[in-house]
């Protein structure tokens, strides 16, 4: 994805499966010879457990571990699947013969191995119910991993079952950014820069700074300061980020993508200053009208109070996401960041055009 003041980042350079990432898809046959997709309808749409077994004897103790609290993995809608480097007679067999509830997926050549990062000691794998990497677990003894396993789960995807009734159509995307990498952020939004003033849409600095500077926003449109990020190096870690995290999924929800963008923001409200941004759309001026989604991610999540992201024409919600979690929307919906009350809430914003 472009700047509207740059050249389009180089391709996103392989490396290390993360959480947060898509979940590469898998494809392999199973005990019986039958071939099985991870993307398959009945799969996706909750957790999934790509369990890494070694080979030997640690194998068999890992899959008994995990037989023997299917149950409790059932219990939290997860599925389990098991991947073993064993020829196929050899994974059959060892179905058998241990009662396996789930399936022990054939990978000879070793590629889903590799894909996923597993080296030779147990690995588990946990995907969302979006089939997004949600955690890798690693270095943990055969018998323990599916009590780490299972509290992951707990904590991560406790069974709710609510009823909606209005919803905005808006897309969550949890782990688009880690921890430290939120921390990153803030910590660029403090750096000693310019700051400018604004009428609430337009601020000269936009046209006479080069590098990173910062606005105040106080009248019509809220009370914030955003601070407009131009550094190179941290525009291609976001562009790829975006392209590995956020893209894949909006070219999904809503069947488009973007191209372009506007400058990365780092915006700060800060409860004693009666941080607030008052209802409006994205696109609703001459100088806006090009933009198609607006993006945020929550940097401090659980460090302020107040502060909730709101969209009033689909109901009363208030949207309070955890920290790393990117929230898109249409530019043309009406929305609002309700009065920060304690603390500052800080958010990664850009809004983003082209086809």
């Amino acid at each position: 994805m472009a700047s509207d003041s740059a050249q389009a980042a180089p391709p996103v350079a392989p490396r290390p499966l993360e959480a947060g990432d898509p979940a590469p898809h898998v494809v392999a046959l199973d005990e019986g010879g039958k071939p099985a997709h991870s993307s398959a309808d009945l799969v996706t749409g909750r957790p999934l457990v790509l369990l890494f077994c070694p080979g030997g004897e640690a194998a068999t103790i890992l899959l008994g571990a995990f037989r023997d609290r299917a149950a409790e993995f059932a219990a939290l809608d997860a599925i389990v699947q098991a991947v073993s480097r064993e020829p196929l007679e050899t994974n059959g067999a060892t179905h058998a013969a241990l009662g396996l509830p789930f399936k022990l997926l054939t990978d000879a050549t070793g590629n889903v191995f590799r894909t996923y990062g597993a080296e030779r000691d147990a690995q588990a794998v946990v995907l969302d119910p979006n089939h997004r990497v949600a955690a890798i677990l690693r270095g943990h003894a055969e018998a323990a991993l599916p009590d780490d396993a299972l509290a992951y789960l707990r904590r991560a995807f406790p069974p709710r079952g609510l009823r909606v009734q209005a919803q905005a159509p808006i897309l969550l995307l949890p782990r688009a950014l880690a921890e430290a990498e939120c921390a990153r952020l803030i910590e660029q939004f403090h750096r000693p820069v310019n700051v400018w003033t604004t009428d609430g849409f337009r601020s000269a600095g936009h046209n006479q700074e080069q590098g990173d500077f910062k606005v105040n926003h106080a009248g019509v449109y809220g009370q914030l300061t955003e601070y407009v990020l131009r550094e190179p190096a941290l525009q291609q870690f976001l562009d790829q980020r975006f392209a590995r995290r956020v893209a894949p999924e909006m070219r999904k929800a809503f069947q488009t993508g973007v191209t372009q963008r506007e400058n990365y923001r780092i915006a700060r409200y800060d409860s004693t200053a009666g941080g607030v941004l008052h209802p409006h759309r994205d696109n609703s001026t001459k100088e806006t009208a090009h933009r198609r989604f607006t993006m945020t991610i929550n940097l401090n999540a659980g460090e302020y109070e107040g502060g909730a992201l709101r969209f009033r024409e689909y109901g009363d919600h208030f949207y309070e996401v955890e920290r790393g979690t990117a929230v898109v929307w249409s530019a043309t919906l009406l929305h609002e960041v309700m009065p920060v009350t304690k603390g500052a809430r800080y958010v990664l914003g850009v809004h983003m055009y082209g086809s």
